[in-house]
Order: structure tokens, then C-alpha cells, then sequence
């Protein structure tokens, strides 16, 4: 697979220089914008009446070889073409002018990466740029999203560096199942998980304690360069991503990497300098000190004890813990070639240093891609790209095992009379807060960062290989074959001396997980015109995926030598490996009609074969098939009106849609597999699934329609879209009795829908002849999600994910969103009858309400009732200034950090301490009537323990935010000033990150996941527990170009 990938690329870099003709010489030249003369990237130039060309490099320069006498033609999306006849001069400087009437003419890139006018498409589709994807200064892709696109919730995990970020599409659709987007890198389908606790008996999270919660990870994604992106395109609903089948229910975000271009080789070099501090941080109470029930104890981390005395020295653990955090970015492209092959190589460098002590993260990527015309008909390319990325982090959340917790619930419950970075005795071990040896006493967080280390190291090469076969003009042959292969190694250190279970003695766990993807792709496309009237494309495609991975979990405990961090160096050792194949053939059609220039249809079908769902009539548990399809049809009716050139509404068009996909479940889950046995007795055992021969796909049925307008001669337009999702025999695995031998069984039962609109607005509104312009992007989403049916024995269907502290999770309730908070609730009225129903009942005797343990109820939405994202960009010459402003209402987080700090004593809430109070509620008479309670009772360390804590209520808060996601000014100097110097183009900007949030949210940022990048069922955003909290930052870059 590399020697084919390497062999379509070396032709491009073989035909780099440009070659040199008989009666031809060398034009050089630069293509600006008439508005403002910025350079124009980008810009097609070619000889008139025949087949050589180029484009401009990101600079605006060219350089052609060109006949006597010839004409060049300078053409551009969205600008007026151009001829210029080249005459005896060997430079030729142009001048583009806007034309923004031609907007819809643009295309974009969708399925399989298939590019269509964006006037054919009648479903939701935005394209992000490569340059609002570096303005963002994000070196994760997914992160660089952030309002960008409507109907898009990017959700950062965390502030730790490298942290990855979760991203869903209009709403989740599965109850239990991931509801992340499919990503597509140059038509290949590639990876973009995070950690995922393993399901195999007595393996992975069971086997090393590592859970989801534990550590921050990335998602995969953010391996990728933003450099190298030329563009990304979100697949919104079911009836855009329809032709990927039973990939496509999450929608789809395709990208689009750069591509070398003709001309001289030119070189584009940008350094970035980034200094990041903590946002937010929690805040403490300092008046009490250590100790229980007022009085001082030194054997407890309790802060119930007495007041600090005048003068006393209080700690400020929390602040002197965290520093700032600096990081290195380094990005170099190099491009060139001719009409016949060109080439890029491109390479990258992130170094990280986070606010966390010990924590870091680098990544390093090079890749090289290739083109090459073979003839007219003929034409090849290829790209292969090698990735490695990793990191040290400290342990968050639970810690292991779901033990005493990370390095940051530890400082939400060290004393303010104890000074945490005093965390060492004299003889190097762990100096213990109040003595003894066990569990009960936290790590110090120091002692966590430096002697109990989370790291991992990725090496990722992603390949694909293209062949495109034009037969006739009409008609165009594409196979792409590609590959996504990767090994990824973690490594959890337990030092001796730890509080981690079972861990005292020391310990060490490694796993070691092997991925990849395999995709062959075969479409040919028919293009005809019937005449002025009508034309028509027809699509046919075969599609062939296979995903395996292998998953090696070795676990070492008691160290025989301190400070020796070895698999090698341990008593007790262990090993298991788990390992799934799983195998996807499609074969897919897609039919688009163009009637009158009016009015266009589009019909796609898709049949597919998955070897993780039985054929039951067949009697074999792989197989199975499906069909798919989609129907769309747009009216673009300002042209039936003749407004094609009016000055107010120069566009529109009435889009609708309906479309049904599928997902299909995990390998391994029609016929439960032998595991090995971690029990008495040894060998092996069935899994924890339980067998399901009739398990059938997720099936997603979406209705959309939408309203494309442009206005002012196409310098602002608004893309309006109200959709309707219904997805039906969830795939779910409840928990069933132990006497069948399982702990799980995958079933098919349940309906979750999603119902939205979607508006985004964008243009240029002021366009001067002065060369001053505003560009504006705006973006408003409301989704409404429910679960409209749960499987009929459920009433509460929860995430592991999101179960992070004891009174509140993350779960389902029926006809409740899936993304719902389950508390721990009071005893309360349940009388419909009575004036009372459903207030808090008071024990007469005690004047404290009583909490209903094991019961969850309903206690609020995480996702937001809507959100807006506002970009504004103004450019003058070459100065630029553009900030993106976020705007979100409503959206419920579970603030864990303070329940720990309630339930310890360091939660400012607990400064009532002692006082009296009525607490608001009913008493039950003895003829069962009710009554207001009236019973004064003292706010104890009890009730704040056991009353104030013991439900999720207190926990649950407001998650609405103003904040400033950005600032970028940016100064492009005149190129006048670098005269005829190799440098040809430079670039200083300043970015400014997260400056400023308003929230009425008590923790550090309601922006949060607790269990990092992942998305299964509701996901575990909106739970604030333990996590690095985030950071704003400022950037410092200069971009140069040769």
C-alpha cells in the first residue's frame, strides 16, 4: 500500500520544474482583488484555447511557461474572468473584480468527495474555509469548528493539553450508541474516537482501572494539521450523508486537504508563539479550617473544623497549583509542478506545555501528496501522510478504579491550613495529609503530577491512493483505495506510596491498541444535457470497509525497587488481549435531474451488507442487508420570476428533502464470545453480552426543508432549515439477570427524535472602494430532543460516561431528551390532589427532609435551548481584525466540583454553617394532610453532608454563556515593501482566546465533559467533575511566504 502511494506521488515531484518548450518563456505575475489588492489564492490562469494553466500560490503569484502571442485567461469563484493577451512582456499583474452573483455557482465538496454546484444541493450542507479554520489559532480541527456551522455543538473536555473535543450534528440519535459524525478525509472514511472503556470481561477499564473519567484524551481528529486542510464540509442531516448507508445517521464532516499546484515551487512557513493561563477557578471557602463538628482534627482532610484565628496563614492550594502554559507551532508547506503533475510536501510541530505541572503534549506531522495528468483522459493522485502524537497527563475525575479521585478533586478537598506543595518527607516518599495507609486519604496533587503519570504516544499513517478515467466528456471512472493504521500506547504509573486501589504497593499498566481502517471506493458518473432545458447526472458506486483493531492490556503490581516505572519491575503481572473485525459493502446510485434551470431533484439509493448484523432467515449471524434512500428537490424561484439581476433579492431557492439511514451495532454482539475467564478456575467464559440473533439496524427517518436566499446582488445571503428526525429500533444494552449467564444483552426497542431549525447568515454587507470590507457570518440553532420511547421495561436508561459523582448522572428519560440530568431526589408529595403535590416532605421530629436513595428523577436538560455564534471580519488593505462572539441560553450543567467541596466543607455555600433555618417544605399530619414545615433545625456538618449533598438538586445549574471566543488582528505587509526579494509575502498577527465569559455559572466553565471527547447515547457534557478547567490564551504568529 505505501509503495503504491509513493508512486503517485514521485511523478508530481518528478515534473516540479517546470519544463521547457521550443518558442516559449516564463510569465510571472500576481492576481489581487480590485477592493482591497490583497492576493488571491487560488485563481485559475490558463492559456486561451489550450490546455496549459496553473494557479496562483497563497501569495497571489504565478509563473507559466507560455507560447508567442499567447492570451492568459484569469478566472476565479465569485469574480469576473479576465483576459490578458501577454504581448513581449515577461510580467503580467491583474486585478480581479467581485462578482457576487455568482455564488451558487460555487461548489462543494460532499459525498465520497464528489464536488456539486452548491445550487444542486436541496439538503443541509456549510463549507468551513481553510482560512476560518486558521483564524481560530485551534490546532484541533474539531475545536476549530466552534461557530462555524449552525446546527454543529463542538464541546471542548477540558484545558489540559492535547484535550480533545466532542462534536454531534443536530442532536443525538442513539439512546446508547456513539452520536459523533462520520469523518472523511479525501474520500477516505477515517478514525476520529477517543479512550473508550473496554467492554471485555475483566479487561481494559476492569483490568487497569483507567476509565473514561480518568484521564483527558484526544479524539483522533486532532492528529490531523489544519494546515493541510483546504477545506471542510459538514453533511448536516441523514438525506446529505445518505449515500454512506449505515455510517451516515450522525451526519458527516467531509475534508478536503490541499493539493499542489502549477507553477514555481513555492514555499509557505508560519511560526506560532502561545502563552495560556486558567479562565476560571472554583472558589473556597477561607474561614474554617481542618477538622469536624468545630473542632480541629488532624486525622481527617475534613474542613468542618474550627474558624482560622486572626493572622493565621491561609493556603491558596488551588491557585498556586495551576501555572501558565506556553506552546510552539511550526507549519511548512511546499508546492509546485506544471499542467502535467504537481506536488506538496507539508510538515508540522506542535509542543505543548500545559497549566497542569508535568503535562505536555507534542505532535509532529509530515505529509506528501501528488498529482499526475497521464494524458487528457488519465489522472492519478495520491497522498500519504505519518502522524505522531502524545503526551503526559495527570489523573482527573475518579481517579482509578472509580477511587478518591484525580489531582483536582484532591485540591477541592485539601485543607486551607495545610500547605499542598509540602507533599514529600525527607526521604523522598509521599508525605500523607493525616497519616496511615490506604484509599481514604486522596493523592497529593503534586505527588499525582510527578509520580503517577498518564501517558500515550500515537504513530498514524493515513494513505490513499486515486485513479480517474475520463472516457468521454460525459463520463468520469474514480477508484480510490485508502487505509487509516495507527498504534496507540498508553501508560498508567502508580508510584508506591499511593491512595489509588490496589495500587499501595505500586503499580503499572500499559495498553497497547492496534486500528485500522480499509476503504475501496468505485464510482462512475454520468453527465448529459438534453438540450438547453434539462440535464442529468447519474452516479454509481461500490464501497468495501473493513475496521479491525487488537487491544493488549498488560497490568503490573508491587514494585520490587522504588522509582523503577517497569512492567519488569513488579511481582504480580497480567496480560489479555480483546481484537474485533468488522466488515461493510455498499453499493449506492444517486440520480440528480436539472430541470429548466429551476428547478433541481435528486433520488439516492443505497444497499448495504454489514457482518456485525445476523441473516436470521439464512441462519448466519453476519450479513445482513439493508436499503437505504434519500429524495430531494429544489425550486429556484427567483429565476421563474425574472429577479436574477434585482438589487434586493437576486436569489432563492425552496429546498425539501426526506431521507431514511441506518447503524448498524458493535462485532461480537449477535452471538456473545468466549472471554477469558479472571475467576476461580481460570479458562475462559462467555462474554458479557448476551446472544441476539435477531438484532436489525438503527433506522433514522429525517424530513427537511429549507429556504436559500440571496440578497444585494449575492453579498448576503441566508440559509434557513427546519428539520424533523425520528430514529427507531434503538440498538441498547440493558442489564439482565445474572442467572442467564450475561451482565448485558444488545435488544432492538426504543424511539428518540430530533426536531430543529437552522438559520445562517453570511456576506459582505459593505464592500468600499477603498479597499475596506466586512465580512459577517451568523449562525442560530434550537434543537428539540426527546426520547420518545425507551424498551418497555425501562424507565431510565444512564451513561457510565456521565455518572461521575453519587446524587447525578447523565440519562434518558421516556419522552424526555436523551441528554437529560437524573438526580437523586427528596421524599416529596406525590398527590395530584393535594395543594402540596410535590413539595419536599419534613420529618416533624427532625425538621430535615429524607432522601429517596436509588431512585433518579428527572432534573433537567445539558443541551441548551439555543445557541448563536456571531463572526465579524473588517479588512482595510492588508489589515484584518475578526472576532467570533458565542451567544448560548439555557443547557443544564451538574456541578460535581462543588458537591465535593459541600460534602468536605470547602464549598462557600457552607459558610451558613451552624445558623438556623426553616427549611422549605411540608410536614404529614396524622389524618395525612400536610401542612408548611415550621421547625427551625441547625445547618450541621450532617445536614450539609447527608441532606444538602445527599441529592443533585443543590448541583444542578444554569449553563448559558456570553463569551468571546476569539480576537485575530492580523497585518499583511505591502508588498511594495519586500520589493523583488525571494520573500514574496509576510503575515504578523496576534490572536486573542476565550478573553472574556459571562455566566451566571458558580463553577469554572460550563463549557465541560467530564469523560473527555466521547459521544455515546446523551454524552457527558454538562457534568463538571474533576477536570482540568479551561484556558484563554493569546497567540503571537508570523506567516511568511517564498
Amino acid at each position: 500500500m505505501t509503495k503504491l502511494l509513493w508512486s503517485l506521488a514521485l511523478p508530481g515531484l518528478a515534473l516540479a520544474q517546470p519544463a521547457l518548450a521550443q518558442q516559449t518563456r516564463t510569465v510571472t505575475g500576481t492576481v489581487t482583488a480590485a477592493t482591497d489588492r490583497s492576493p488571491l489564492p487560488g485563481v485559475n490562469v490558463v492559456v486561451k484555447g489550450g490546455t496549459t494553466g496553473t494557479q496562483t500560490g497563497p501569495d497571489g503569484r504565478f509563473s507559466l511557461q507560455v507560447p508567442e502571442g499567447a492570451t492568459l485567461v484569469f478566472s476565479f469563484i465569485g469574480y469576473d474572468a479576465v483576459e490578458r493577451a501577454v504581448g513581449n512582456s515577461s510580467a503580467v499583474d491583474v486585478a480581479l473584480a467581485a462578482n457576487t452573483t455568482q455564488l451558487q455557482e460555487v461548489k462543494i465538496t460532499t459525498a465520497f468527495g464528489i464536488q456539486q454546484e452548491r445550487r444542486q444541493i436541496n439538503y443541509g450542507a456549510q463549507q468551513v474555509t481553510a482560512k476560518d479554520l486558521i483564524e481560530s489559532r485551534q490546532p484541533n480541527i474539531v475545536n476549530a469548528l466552534q461557530g462555524k456551522v449552525a446546527g454543529v455543538q463542538v464541546t471542548s473536555s477540558g484545558g489540559a493539553p492535547g484535550e480533545g473535543a466532542a462534536i454531534v450534528i443536530r442532536g443525538g440519535n442513539s439512546l446508547d450508541g456513539d452520536n459523533q459524525p462520520l469523518f472523511v478525509i479525501d474520500g477516505i472514511i477515517m478514525d476520529n474516537s477517543s479512550f473508550v472503556e473496554s467492554t471485555a470481561p475483566g479487561g481494559g477499564s476492569a483490568f487497569n482501572g483507567v476509565l473514561g473519567r480518568s484521564v483527558a484524551s484526544p479524539n483522533r481528529a486532532s492528529d490531523i494539521n489544519p494546515e493541510d486542510v483546504e477545506s471542510m464540509t459538514v453533511l448536516k442531516g441523514p438525506a446529505a450523508a445518505a449515500l454512506y448507508g449505515l455510517r451516515a445517521a450522525n451526519g458527516a464532516v467531509i475534508i478536503t486537504t490541499k493539493k499542489g499546484k502549477a507553477g514555481a515551487v513555492s514555499i509557505d512557513y508560519r511560526t506560532q508563539f502561545s502563552v495560556d493561563e486558567i479562565n476560571r477557578l472554583p472558589k473556597l471557602q477561607n474561614v474554617y479550617k481542618q477538622g469536624t463538628a468545630g473542632v480541629f482534627d488532624p486525622t481527617t482532610r475534613l474542613s468542618w473544623g474550627p474558624q482560622f484565628a486572626p493572622g493565621e496563614e491561609v493556603y491558596d492550594n488551588l491557585g498556586n497549583y495551576f501555572q501558565k502554559a506556553y506552546s510552539w507551532q511550526n507549519y511548512l508547506t511546499m508546492t509546485g509542478g506544471t499542467d502535467k503533475g504537481s506536488f506538496l510536501l507539508s510538515a508540522s510541530n506542535l509542543d505543548q506545555r500545559g497549566v497542569v505541572p508535568n503535562s505536555d503534549f507534542d505532535k509532529t506531522t509530515v505529509r506528501l501528496s501528488g498529482t499526475m495528468k497521464f494524458s487528457p483522459k488519465i489522472t492519478a493522485q495520491g497522498s500519504a501522510q505519518y502522524l505522531n502524537s502524545g503526551g503526559r497527563r495527570s489523573l482527573q475525575g475518579p481517579g482509578l478504579f472509580g477511587g478518591s479521585g484525580g489531582y483536582f478533586v484532591s485540591l477541592l478537598t485539601w485543607p486551607r491550613n495545610d500547605d499542598a506543595r509540602n507533599y514529600l518527607n525527607p526521604d523522598g516518599t509521599r508525605r500523607r495529609l493525616i497519616g496511615g495507609v490506604g484509599t481514604s486519604d486522596p493523592d497529593n496533587p503534586y505527588f499525582t503530577a510527578e509520580r503517577n503519570p498518564v501517558t500515550d504516544r500515537t504513530n498514524r499513517l493515513i494513505g490513499n491512493a486515486q485513479l480517474t478515467y475520463q472516457p468521454a466528456s460525459w463520463a468520469t471512472l474514480n477508484y480510490n483505495l485508502g487505509t487509516d493504521l495507527y498504534t496507540e500506547q498508553v501508560r498508567s504509573v502508580r508510584a508506591i506510596g499511593t491512595s489509588q486501589p490496589s495500587n499501595q504497593n505500586g503499580g503499572i499498566s500499559e495498553t497497547t491498541t492496534r486500528s485500522r481502517l480499509l476503504n475501496s471506493y468505485f464510482t462512475a458518473q454520468f453527465t448529459r444535457s438534453f438540450g438547453d432545458n434539462l440535464g442529468a447526472t447519474l452516479l454509481l458506486g461500490n464501497s468495501v470497509e473493513q475496521s479491525m483493531r487488537e487491544a493488549t492490556d498488560i497490568i503490573g503490581l508491587v514494585f520490587r525497587s522504588p522509582g523503577i516505572n517497569s512492567i519488569n519491575n513488579t511481582e504480580n503481572r497480567g496480560a489479555l488481549t480483546t481484537n474485533s473485525t468488522r466488515r461493510l459493502v455498499g453499493n449506492f446510485a444517486r440520480l440528480n435531474l436539472d430541470i429548466f434551470r429551476q428547478v433541481t431533484l435528486e433520488v439516492s439509493g443505497r444497499y448495504d451488507m454489514s457482518s456485525t448484523l445476523p441473516r436470521p432467515d439464512k441462519n448466519k449471524n453476519f450479513g445482513q442487508g439493508f436499503l437505504y434512500g434519500s429524495a430531494s428537490a429544489g425550486y429556484e424561484f427567483t429565476r421563474t420570476l425574472g429577479l436574477d439581476n434585482n438589487n434586493i433579492l437576486s436569489y432563492g431557492k425552496l429546498r425539501l428533502s426526506v431521507a431514511e439511514v441506518g447503524k448498524d451495532t458493535g462485532p461480537y454482539r449477535v452471538e456473545s464470545p468466549l472471554a477469558q475467564s479472571t475467576y476461580i478456575g481460570g479458562g475462559f467464559r462467555l462474554g458479557f453480552f448476551g446472544s441476539n440473533s435477531q438484532l436489525k439496524p438503527e433506522r433514522t427517518r429525517s424530513y427537511e426543508v429549507g429556504l436559500d436566499l440571496q440578497f444585494l446582488k449575492g453579498r448576503l445571503g441566508l440559509d434557513a432549515g427546519y428539520y424533523y428526525a425520528e430514529t427507531r429500533d434503538q440498538l441498547i444494552a440493558p442489564r439482565v439477570s445474572q442467572a442467564s449467564g450475561f451482565i448485558l444483552q444488545y435488544i432492538n426497542g426504543g424511539k428518540v427524535v430530533n426536531e430543529g431549525i437552522e438559520l445562517a447568515l453570511s456576506g459582505k454587507p459593505v464592500v468600499l472602494d477603498n479597499g475596506f470590507t466586512w465580512e459577517v457570518l451568523a449562525n442560530f440553532y434550537r434543537n428539540r430532543n426527546r426520547a420518545k420511547e425507551l424498551p418497555s421495561f425501562l424507565t431510565e436508561v444512564n451513561q457510565s460516561d456521565s455518572w461521575v459523582i453519587d446524587v447525578a448522572r447523565g440519562s434518558a428519560f421516556p419522552d424526555k431528551p436523551i441528554s437529560s440530568i437524573g438526580v437523586i431526589d427528596y421524599q416529596r408529595v406525590v398527590d395530584p390532589n393535594s395543594p402540596y403535590n410535590g413539595q419536599v416532605i419534613i420529618s416533624p421530629t427532625t425538621g430535615l427532609p429524607s432522601v429517596v436513595a436509588g431512585t433518579f428523577v428527572y432534573a433537567g436538560d445539558r443541551a441548551p435551548d439555543f445557541t448563536t455564534q456571531l463572526t465579524n471580519t473588517v479588512s482595510y488593505k492588508g489589515l484584518s481584525l475578526a472576532f467570533l462572539l458565542d451567544f448560548r441560553k439555557g443547557g443544564k450543567v451538574v456541578n460535581g466540583n462543588e458537591w465535593v467541596m459541600v460534602r468536605n466543607g470547602l464549598s462557600e455555600r457552607t459558610l451558613d454553617r451552624y445558623n438556623t433555618t426553616i427549611i422549605d417544605g411540608v410536614v404529614r399530619q396524622a389524618d395525612g394532610s400536610y401542612s408548611p414545615n415550621t421547625r427551625p433545625v441547625e445547618l450541621t456538618q450532617g445536614y450539609y453532608t447527608n441532606q444538602y449533598a445527599g441529592t443533585g438538586w443543590a448541583f444542578v445549574e444554569d449553563g448559558s454563556w456570553t463569551r468571546l471566543r476569539y480576537v485575530a488582528l492580523s497585518y499583511r505587509l505591502p508588498q511594495t515593501w519586500l520589493g523583488g526579494s525571494f520573500v514574496k509575502g509576510v503575515e504578523l498577527s496576534v490572536t486573542g482566546r476565550n478573553l472574556l465569559l459571562f455566566t451566571k455559572y458558580s463553577g469554572a466553565d460550563p463549557e465541560t465533559s467530564s469523560a473527555g471527547a466521547g459521544v455515546r447515547g446523551g454524552g457527558s457534557g454538562g457534568f463538571d467533575y474533576g477536570s482540568t478547567p479551561a484556558t484563554r490564551g493569546v497567540d503571537m504568529a508570523l506567516r511568511v511566504n517564498f
